[in-house]
């Protein structure tokens, strides 16, 4: 038995709070008409936080994909869609979800659509979820509709997961070589330098340079600290400004590696988005505007919304728009252009889609086959420079004795 908090007009004038048990959503509203209250929220008490909100974002993404597999496994076998919810609904072991699918079942229940209910939950159903449930909707193909928003998820899941495998180990070998040398560098190196005090020879250049550097981290760390956190700090804001976001992205896309890499992320994303949309029966229009949305770079994300701007809605062909960007690849216009031509966008998008998730897949391979290498051996140099730099002396006093 669930603890649900309501809100309820008790008479014309007075509102009141509270908290009532029962087994399903449906059997607490029954219960607070019984008692003469209207509700007007409702919700499972798990799923509030401490401020009284409801947590949308504490139901993982996988659930949804999962929510919309096996909705679209139902419907297509045939279940009607009430009873489909209600399965669901009763299989779910999230409380939050659990809440989330029973305020749907109510809703269908009492005669809406299901994409009128879903952006009751903007956080949990995005704008391009609920344009793929309509356009289903109306064709009635929404079972169609819900399995490619399925696999499109489960396939933007697996992106995101290749992606973010390959990012974290150069990153992870770069924050611990940076802070074993900061460690160094300000904390052992003064230690052992002091052996060098007493020498009479002048000491050779790559010990001089470790010196400096060293004596500088020792007596200034707080402050390089503090001015790391305010520089650190200061590019945070200013990438949160559109100016920022835009120059940053467009130095991204000029890397060598990481920019062909980010673009071939974003346009894999773009391609399938656009396709399904298309394939769906979505406006041109309107899909251009909900694909921008799925693209990371903001320079691309402007590109995109630029070419349905001048190009889609003055009446040329998307290809035409398309190539009047620069930021965006010959081979994708060229796929388009072609597309356009034998009436299959989709289609034609599906394969530049499988292009560049070809071509992510082999800038991964690059990323875990040469840069892991390289960042290791970077660090070992840096090392390797400041012992040999230490070592340096002792090799010269020991050359002076013979």
């Amino acid at each position: 038995m669930a603890v649900f908090v309501y809100k309820a007009k008790k008479g014309p004038d007075q509102t009141v709070d509270g908290r009532i048990e029962a087994d399903s959503r449906v059997v607490a509203l029954a219960r607070l008409d019984a008692l003469g209250l209207s509700p007007i929220s409702l919700e499972v008490a798990g799923s509030l936080d401490r401020h009284g909100r409801v947590r949308r974002g504490r139901v993982p993404a996988r659930d949804i994909t999962v929510f919309t597999r096996q909705l679209a496994g139902l419907l297509r076998a045939g279940v009607p869609i009430l009873r489909a919810l209600t399965t669901i609904q009763q299989q779910s072991s999230n409380a939050t979800f659990k809440a989330v699918v029973d305020d749907i079942v109510a809703a269908v229940r009492d005669g809406s659509m299901l994409s009128e209910t879903l952006p009751r939950f903007p956080a949990l159903f995005p704008e391009l979820y609920i344009n793929m449930v309509r356009a289903g909707e109306s064709v009635g193909v929404l079972d169609e509709m819900l399995l490619r928003l399925a696999e499109t998820r489960e396939r933007d899941d697996e992106l995101r997961g290749r992606v973010l495998a390959a990012i974290a180990y150069p990153a992870l070998v770069l924050s611990i070589g940076a802070v074993s040398v900061f460690v160094i560098l300000t904390f052992f190196l003064p230690r052992i330098l002091h052996l060098f005090d007493g020498m009479n020879t002048v000491l050779p250049l790559p010990t001089r340079v470790v010196m400096a550097v060293s004596g500088a981290f020792e007596k200034w760390w707080g402050w390089l600290l503090l001015g790391g956190a305010v520089v650190a700090l200061g590019l945070y804001r200013y990438a949160r400004t559109r100016r920022g976001r835009l120059a940053i992205d467009a130095f991204v896309l000029r890397i060598p590696v990481a920019g062909r890499f980010a673009l071939d992320t974003d346009l894999v994303r773009f391609c399938r988005t656009l396709a399904l949309l298309l394939a769906g029966g979505v406006p041109i229009e309107r899909a251009l505007a909900l694909s921008a949305k799925t693209l990371v770079n903001r320079r691309l994300q402007d590109a995109v919304a630029q070419v349905g701007e001048d190009a889609v809605r003055r009446g040329a062909s998307l290809a035409d728009g398309f190539r009047r960007r620069p930021e965006i690849p010959l081979f994708l216009t060229n796929m388009m252009a072609v597309g356009e031509e034998a009436g299959r966008l989709d289609e034609s998008l599906q394969e530049a889609a499988s292009f560049y998730q070809r071509e992510l897949e082999r800038d991964l391979r690059l990323m875990t086959t040469l840069l892991e290498p390289v960042l290791i051996l970077l660090v070992g140099a840096v090392v390797g420079f400041i012992i040999f730099a230490m070592l340096l002396p002792i090799f010269q006093i020991g050359q002076g004795l013979h």
